[in-house]
């Protein structure tokens, strides 16, 4: 009888020990890290960088999707930032204008205005990790973002769930809804063909606030409005800075077939392409965010079960699809080599 007792009391610490582990990767407060702030068009931007151990081999600024993300996106990005830390790469992260302890106001920002304020922060960890290689990491969003970059504000880039087109990516989002919802393929063409009206009367040229819907707020009409046009071929064929680009393979929001593509076409036309390298991989049974399929697989996070928020606390970066954050840690430092730096 004691013999199991006391089988079991070990059972139970050894599980303790193993939740206490992994809700370690939520952690961040242990990290050495130092404060970063930058001023971009009069409003002062707050973030944080967060060191390794070691001296990094590089650094690694994370840029947000859409939303009103604050620099750990709520905690979200806490095991990613740990295990990029592991690894022996420094990450830097911000809030966004008017989150957390920034000035501003994200709703009124243009994809160029998003790709200056990333600059800034670019050239702030590049004068403080003289000698280091510095780049960035976007998602979602960001793909409209990170192309409008130079070599000379960045060593290497890295896009997970980049959309090329505004207008393509709002097409695919509403189809996969359908779908989901139990339309047929004629009812999604149908709604989709209905939209495309009705998205150019509430934010068309002639456009205006009222014609806004029912529980829009004006910041975020006029912030659709403002970057609905985007678009990110032009960027990329005139891109110099080396690129990896990922999706997953069973994203709902971005097209994880003909985004990349897209970018394989793009990409390959540059008359210097040769020369500057670009990997594309679409990762199996991945999501949007390069999470494990289906246990992650929303659209939105606020719809994850509360079997899946119990889930992500318990595995921490294992919710990772595997080898999609080994394929970003490879490939960054095979940049790093190359570059001599």
């Amino acid at each position: 009888m004691k013999r199991w007792v006391f089988g079991a009391v070990g059972g139970v610490a050894l599980l303790v020990c193993v939740v206490i582990w992994r809700l370690g990767d939520h952690d961040l407060e242990r990290r050495h890290s130092e404060t970063l702030f930058v001023t971009v068009s009069g409003a002062r931007i707050a973030g944080t960088i967060w060191l390794p151990d070691e001296a990094p081999t590089a650094v690694v600024a994370l840029v947000h999707g859409d939303g009103a993300q604050d620099r750990t996106s709520s905690g979200g990005y806490a095991p990613l930032i740990n295990a990029f830390l592991d690894r022996g790469f420094a990450i830097a992260s911000w809030d966004k204008p008017g989150v957390g302890q920034s000035e501003g106001n994200w709703l009124r920002q243009t994809m160029p205005d998003r790709t200056a304020e990333t600059r800034a922060v670019l050239a702030v960890l590049k004068e403080r990790f003289k000698d280091t290689a510095v780049g960035a990491l976007g998602f979602s969003q960001a793909g409209w973002v990170l192309p409008a970059l130079t070599r000379a504000d960045a060593d290497f880039l890295v896009t997970v769930g980049a959309a090329v087109s505004w207008q393509d990516q709002g097409d695919y989002y509403t189809a996969v809804r359908l779908k989901r919802e139990g339309y047929d393929a004629k009812a999604i063409t149908a709604t989709l063909a209905t939209q495309k009206i009705e998205d150019d009367r509430l934010f068309g040229p002639n456009a205006t606030p009222d014609n806004r819907p029912d529980g829009m707020s004006r910041d975020r009409w006029q912030f659709i409005r403002l970057n609905r046009g985007a678009d990110s071929r032009q960027a990329l064929s005139t891109l110099d800075i080396p690129l990896l680009a990922l999706w997953g393979a069973e994203d709902l929001n971005v097209d994880p077939v003909r985004n990349p593509e897209i970018f394989r076409e793009t990409l390959g036309s540059r008359p210097d392409r040769t020369r500057i390298p670009a990997r594309i991989v679409v990762v199996p049974n991945a999501t949007h965010g390069l999470l494990k399929a289906p246990e992650y697989n929303w659209q939105l996070t606020s719809e994850w079960s509360r079997v899946a928020v119990v889930r992500f606390l318990l595995e921490g970066r294992n919710a990772y699809a595997p080898d999609a954050l080994d394929t970003m840690f490879d490939w960054i430092e095979g940049m790093v080599y190359l570059g001599g730096r």
